[in-house]
């Protein structure tokens, strides 16, 4: 049988490193929602050219859902509102632990360690 082992988790320090992180996700989402717009637009105006060349470009680049801008976007939009939960997700879990922590102490006590 392995020993028993225990985590300690600092609360305050806890919450405030997931809500660094909420902000950071926050910060992050607004970011990529403004560029990415941006260059939604920007692609869409043709802005290689509408001559043989620019067309062949935007073929090749804007095209189809697997040409490198498509893809770059549709993957940026699936990681940025992973990340931006990231930090809710966090707090939720420390919350969550401090609170099961609570309860086991109320129902079964807890003194303090010899």
């Amino acid at each position: 049988m392995t020993e028993l082992r225990e985590t300690f988790v600092n609360p305050d320090g806890a919450i405030e490193g997931t809500n660094t992180l909420g902000a950071a996700g926050a910060r992050l989402a607004g970011g990529w929602r403004s560029i990415s717009a941006r260059i939604e637009t920007l692609n869409a105006g043709k802005p290689w050219g509408d001559d043989e060349p620019g067309n062949e470009f935007n073929k090749n680049y804007l095209g189809g859902d697997d040409q490198p801008a498509k893809q770059v976007l549709k993957m940026g939009g699936s990681v940025v509102p992973v990340v931006e939960k990231m930090g809710p997700t966090a707090k939720g879990a420390v919350e969550g632990t401090v609170d099961t922590d609570d309860m086991v102490k109320t129902l079964f006590g807890g003194g303090s360690k010899k």
